[in-house]
């Protein structure tokens, strides 16, 4: 099946791309709110421009305090089983994630930041296009005004990974890292920044990352939003799912990058993790499930655990005691570590430069600009067509 794709755009996306191209991010933010400046034009001083800065410095807003009490809640994956009729199953799941704030807010103490893994709204499974995208939410949407409820109420920042919808991107399944701000709002909504492939042998990921249509998402949203960060008085923050991606969150480190909120649905690499933070000098948040009894069609372990927070210098700063339900919780000295905060400053640039212009990618990008994938089998066939070498 093609799926067929329209150049009509809808007001909304003509709305952004004329904002994109005013000017300045002040503007956008006038215009679209500031959660929507955020996502979109990711804090640059101009919204086409990329905010790396050419002395070491980087962009920032005022902290609004010197420490932050960040917990990852390494909570059970359920996916839905009904496909057709969603909305109880995922209600269940969005009922658990707001008791698991109200308890994370609780005896612990308040937080700054609550963070959870890849899925918890609606679980995961080797669904078709079709059935993912009937649970798949959009954002806002009511799943994210019930957590922004939660958000407003204790004032903290709630991180998440979901499958997504966007009007602006039809027929196309969306898999993104989205924040919430303290007074409910929408602030940052990443979508994953490119896809692995070759997966397993005839099958493969078919949502659609920034890199699958790479020039579309350029023309619509700025060059600066193709690696987003969202700036926060909590810090600089990026919720760009990107599992195995060190080049990509070398590239975030240059832009100015703090915190990165990483999720996941079952099983990472700590010490891959613990490479990047004290390769790019970041704070990183990594949120795994638990112990999943209810997941249908997989063990009730899966990849399960290993919930971590990793320090600057790649130290362990907290970590999952087990593979059950719980909070891993620490305090990140937000303030301190900005003051010695710089760009990474031992990348030799111009010796790496030319070696990244002639490189060719086993794939190239835009590969799901005009095709998605209806499942996993027909990506595998799609991408294997498609290979530079």
């Amino acid at each position: 099946m093609t799926d067929e794709f329209t150049d009509n755009e809808s007001p909304e996306s003509l709305r952004r791309r004329q904002l994109l191209a005013a000017g300045s991010v002040g503007a956008v933010a006038a215009a679209l709110g500031n959660g929507a400046a955020m996502a979109q034009a990711s804090g640059g001083s101009r919204a086409g421009a990329v905010s790396v800065a050419a002395d070491g410095n980087y962009e920032r807003v005022p902290l609004r305090k010197d420490a932050l009490r960040v917990t990852a809640v390494q909570s059970i994956i359920r996916a839905v089983r009904d496909t057709k009729a969603p909305a109880r199953e995922m209600k269940a799941n969005l009922d658990h994630m707001l008791e698991l704030i109200d308890m994370a807010n609780g005896f612990p103490g308040p937080q700054d930041l609550v963070c959870f893994h890849e899925q918890p709204i609606m679980g995961w499974n080797p669904w078709t296009r079709e059935e993912a995208l009937r649970v798949a939410i959009e954002v806002p949407g009511p799943e994210t005004e019930a957590l922004g409820k939660k958000a407003k109420q204790y004032g903290c920042y709630i991180t998440f990974g979901t499958y997504a919808r966007d009007r602006d991107w039809p027929g196309h399944l969306l898999l993104n890292g989205v924040l919430i701000g303290p007074d409910g709002s929408v602030v940052a909504n990443h979508w994953k920044t490119n896809n692995g492939r070759g997966f397993l042998p005839g099958w493969d990921i078919f949502t659609t990352s920034i890199y699958d249509v790479l020039d579309q998402y350029r023309e619509m949203y700025g060059e600066d939003a193709v690696l987003p960060i969202a700036r926060t008085d909590i810090g600089n923050l990026s919720c760009s799912i990107t599992p195995g991606q060190p080049d990509v969150m070398r590239a975030h480190a240059m832009k100015g990058l703090e915190v990165r909120l990483s999720s996941s649905s079952g099983g990472y690499s700590v010490e891959e993790a613990q490479v990047i933070s004290r390769h790019n000098g970041l704070w990183s948040v990594v949120c795994n499930p638990s112990i999943s009894p209810e997941q249908a069609g997989f063990p009730e372990f899966a990849g399960s655990g290993d919930t971590a927070i990793f320090s600057p210098r790649g130290a362990i700063a907290a970590r999952a005691k087990s593979a059950h339900e719980e909070f891993v919780s620490t305090r990140i000295p937000i303030a301190d570590f900005r003051r010695s905060r710089t760009l990474p400053p031992g990348v030799p640039i111009e010796m790496l430069a030319p070696v990244y212009q002639q490189y060719v990618p086993r794939h190239g990008p835009n590969l799901q600009a005009t095709y998605v994938p209806t499942d996993s089998a027909d990506a595998s066939r799609h991408f294997a067509d498609k290979r530079n070498w």
